[in-house]
C-alpha cells in the first residue's frame, strides 16, 4: 500500500537492534486502519459522483450516500482531534448546525439558480453550508428539497455536491500520504527533520487522543444531543436523524473506534473491543434509528446504559493503550467546545 513506499525508500537505514513499540504501534495504525479507510472513503465519494452524474435524482442517491457516510465515519475520527482532514472536516460533515444555516444557504442558491454549481473550483468556495454530507442530506432526504426533477436546478446542485465531496475526499487522501503527509509525520516521528512529532511517543500520544475524543464525541454529542436533559429531551437535536443515520453513526464509529484501538494496542485491545460490541448491540435493541424514543423515560435510561459502555471503553483504553505505552489523552479539536 502507498505508505510502503515510504519504507521501501528507507531501505537502506541503519534499523535499530530490537523494534520500538511505539513506532509499531504507530506502522500498525497506518498499515491496517489508516490506509484502508482512507481509501474506502475516497473510492465511495467517486462511486456517489459517478452515481449522481448518471441519475441524481434523490431516490437513485440514497445507498451511495449511505456508503460514502459509512466509510466517512472511520476517517472522521482522526477529524476530531488533531488531524484536519486536509482542512475540510467541516466541510464534509457541518453538524451540529446549530443556526440552521444549511437550509437557508440551499434553498437561496435554487432560488438565485447560482451558476456556482457549473464551477466545479468555484463550488469549492461556498459557504460550507452548501456543501458536504449534510447539504446532501437535506437534497436527498428532507421533503422541502428532495422532490427535484432530473433536469432541475437543484440535480445541478446535488451533482456539483457530489463532485465537491469527491474532491475534497482527494484531498484528504493527499493530507495522509501526500510526501508531507500525516503518515510519513506518524512514522518518522522522532527524526531530526520532523517538526509535528519530536518523538514516537507523541506521535501514539495524538493517535490515542483520537481515540478518547471520538468516544466523548459519541457519548456526550452524538448521544447527548437528541437527550438532552430529563425535563427536555431533543430528539430532533440527533445527527442525520432526515436518512434515519442517527443510530447508524454511533454504531459505525464505536466499531471504527474498535478497529482503530485494537491496530495502536501492543496485545490488541480485547475489552476495549468488546465493550463497544455490547453498546452497538444495545443500540441496535433501541430499534429507534432517530433515536425519536429519547424523549421516552424507559428508553432514555437505555440510552443512558449506552454512554456508560462508552465511558467504561475509555477506561479500557487506558489499560490496554496508555499504561502500556505510557501515553496520556491530549487536546483534541472538541476541546473548549
Amino acid at each position: 500500500m502507498r505508505h510502503f513506499i515510504f519504507a521501501l525508500a528507507c531501505a537502506s537505514c541503519v534499523l535499530p537492534a530490537s523494534a520500538d513499540p511505539l513506532q509499531d504501534a504507530v506502522s500498525r495504525v497506518v498499515t491496517q486502519y489508516v490506509d484502508p479507510a482512507v481509501t474506502a472513503f475516497g473510492r465511495a465519494a467517486h462511486d456517489l459522483e459517478q452515481a449522481a452524474t448518471g441519475d441524481c435524482t434523490a431516490p437513485q442517491l440514497t445507498q451511495s450516500y449511505h456508503a460514502v457516510f459509512d466509510a466517512w465515519l472511520r476517517v472522521q475520527l482522526f477529524a476530531l482531534s488533531s488531524f484536519d482532514a486536509g482542512g475540510h472536516a467541516t466541510a464534509i460533515s457541518f453538524w451540529p448546525d446549530k443556526k440552521g444555516m444549511i437550509p437557508r444557504a440551499l434553498a437561496a442558491m435554487i432560488a438565485d439558480e447560482d451558476g456556482v454549481v457549473m464551477d466545479a473550483q468555484g463550488f469549492g468556495e461556498v459557504s460550507i453550508a452548501a456543501r458536504g454530507l449534510f447539504a446532501l442530506e437535506y437534497m436527498l432526504f428532507d421533503p422541502q428539497f428532495s422532490s427535484y426533477a432530473r433536469d432541475s436546478y437543484a440535480c445541478a446542485l446535488v451533482q456539483a455536491q457530489a463532485t465537491d465531496l469527491a474532491s475534497m475526499a482527494d484531498d484528504v487522501d493527499h493530507a495522509w500520504f501526500g510526501s508531507a503527509g500525516f503518515a510519513r509525520a506518524l512514522e518518522t516521528a522522532g527524526d531530526a527533520d520532523n517538526t509535528h512529532y519530536f518523538t514516537p511517543r507523541e506521535a501514539v500520544q495524538a493517535l490515542y487522543t483520537t481515540l478518547t475524543a471520538s468516544l466523548e464525541h459519541n457519548r456526550g454529542v452524538r448521544l447527548g444531543r437528541p437527550m438532552g436533559s430529563f425535563d427536555k429531551p431533543r430528539p430532533t437535536r440527533a445527527e442525520a436523524w432526515r436518512s434515519a443515520r442517527s443510530a447508524r453513526n454511533v454504531s459505525g464509529s464505536l466499531v471504527a473506534i474498535g478497529a482503530l484501538a485494537d491496530a495502536l494496542a501492543p496485545n490488541g485491545a480485547p475489552h476495549t473491543v468488546a465493550l463497544l460490541q455490547e453498546a452497538v448491540a444495545q443500540i441496535d435493541a433501541l430499534n429507534a434509528p432517530t433515536f425519536a424514543t429519547a424523549d421516552q423515560i424507559g428508553e432514555r435510561f437505555k440510552m443512558e446504559v449506552i454512554q456508560q459502555r462508552i465511558e467504561a471503553a475509555s477506561h479500557a483504553l487506558a489499560n490496554e493503550i496508555g499504561a502500556p505505552l505510557q501515553v496520556s489523552a491530549g487536546f483534541n479539536a472538541g476541546d473548549g467546545d
